[in-house]
């Protein structure tokens, strides 16, 4: 079952969670040219977020025994005001088998999608390279209502 990690956790294994986070953003083909100039400082950004005790816009999740870790944030559009969760990353920390892997999806998927109802989220986002999520959005009754879309990013070297 996924859980929301209070400031307190995150703040005592700060140093774990920091580099399952970098694994997550550099996973990627390419996604290294995001963080070229070095993690520390956008994690000393997120870590900012996830300690602030007046707003509570970005969280660290975790699944199993910490198996995975999910960082999401709350999002408010300029324009209309509306709320999105953003599930901004996303990691397996451990190896794990095909069938505790889709669970363990699906889980998550009802855990984070609650937190964004009780949230007054109007959708949830996320960004992501694996076709499974599609696949998943093709042959599942949970995620029928998901809108596949491609976001391509172009790095100019």
């Amino acid at each position: 079952m996924l859980k929301l990690l209070p400031p307190k956790k995150v703040e005592e294994n700060w140093e774990t969670y920091k580099e399952h986070l970098i694994t997550a953003f550099e996973a990627t083909e390419g996604g290294s040219i995001l963080t070229e100039g070095g993690s520390e400082e956008y994690l000393k950004g997120i870590y900012d977020r996830l300690m602030n005790p007046f707003t509570q816009s970005m969280h660290l999740w975790v699944e199993g025994e910490e198996d995975y870790v999910v960082l999401t944030h709350l999002q408010v559009c300029e324009f209309t005001e509306r709320q999105t969760l953003v599930i901004f990353s996303s990691t397996r920390t451990k190896d794990v088998d095909k069938e505790t892997l889709s669970q363990r999806y699906f889980e998550a998927y009802k855990s984070i999608s609650k937190f964004a109802q009780d949230n007054n989220c109007v959708g949830m986002y996320c960004y992501s390279d694996l076709d499974y999520f599609a696949e998943l959005a093709k042959t599942t009754k949970e995620w029928t209502n998901v809108i596949t879309r491609y976001q391509f990013y172009f790095p100019l070297e």
